[in-house]
């Protein structure tokens, strides 16, 4: 008696490596911001170790979950990811300027600080930058002219800086540039290109400021401190000077 024939059942189409790869890296999808475009390929195995490892939860634990439930569980996370990386976005930035806020600035220095002391480390110099007369413009024209002013400026200073350098706003017309990868004669150059470039879009505005160089020991906090005494002592030298060439003008015309 002849055996019934046995049909094989078709094999499924391969999934691109790539799939399962990128299911390890997605690990919840927003440590390097690689999520998976297509569900679809995600296998129910990648999907559940994804899944314990954004629960912090062992694998065998999610075993009972069915793979429809697994991709709804995934999307409905990355959807709340996805939503507090926005809020994180809004609370970091200041509303008026877009520049960082202060507290996110500081964080992100002292992150650049330590990177530079590893054995590949880069030069940093701080910049405290000081908004000329603010106070005399809201006075005069109104407080949207300054705030039109302070949004100017940190345009100014973006259009003179690299991608991956930094400027937060410190205080009301104070500001912070966070100058990596730079000697201190390389900074004093973008130095001189935002002041003369806040110049051209303010028409006649100025800013003042103050620069300091990371050295051994330095944390964020010392390193813009050192910062803004260069400005207070750049400022104070600026007024001496002042004065001098006024008394020398009214000595010549005795």
């Amino acid at each position: 008696m002849t055996e019934p024939h046995q049909v094989t059942p078709p094999v499924p189409p391969a999934r691109p490596a790539a799939a399962d790869a990128a299911a390890a890296e997605d690990l919840i999808g927003w440590v390097i911001q690689a999520q998976l475009l297509d569900e679809a390929l995600l296998s129910p195995e990648s999907a559940r170790r994804v899944l314990a490892a954004a629960l912090g939860v062992d694998e065998p634990a999610l075993h009972a979950v069915a793979p429809t439930q697994l991709r709804t569980a995934l999307s409905r996370l990355r959807r709340l990811v996805k939503l507090c990386d926005e809020l994180a976005s809004e609370a970091a930035t200041d509303d008026l300027t877009g520049a960082m806020r202060r507290g996110m600035g500081l964080a992100a220095l002292q992150r650049e600080i330590d990177r530079s002391r590893r054995p590949s480390g880069h030069g940093i110099v701080v910049a405290f930058v000081d908004v000329d007369g603010l106070k005399n413009l809201n006075d005069s024209r109104g407080h949207a002219a300054g705030d039109r002013l302070l949004r100017d400026v940190v345009t100014a200073i973006r259009q003179r800086i690299r991608s991956y350098d930094l400027v937060f706003r410190y205080g009301g017309d104070e500001f912070v540039c966070v100058l990596i990868d730079i000697d201190s004669v390389q900074a004093e150059r973008t130095i001189a290109d935002i002041r003369k470039n806040v110049r051209v879009r303010t028409g006649e505005h100025t800013v003042s400021v103050g620069l300091a160089s990371v050295v051994e020991g330095d944390n964020a906090e010392a390193v813009v401190a050192r910062a803004d005494m260069a400005l207070y002592s750049a400022r104070r030298r600026s007024l001496t000077g002042q004065r001098h060439r006024a008394r020398r003008a009214g000595a010549r015309t005795q």
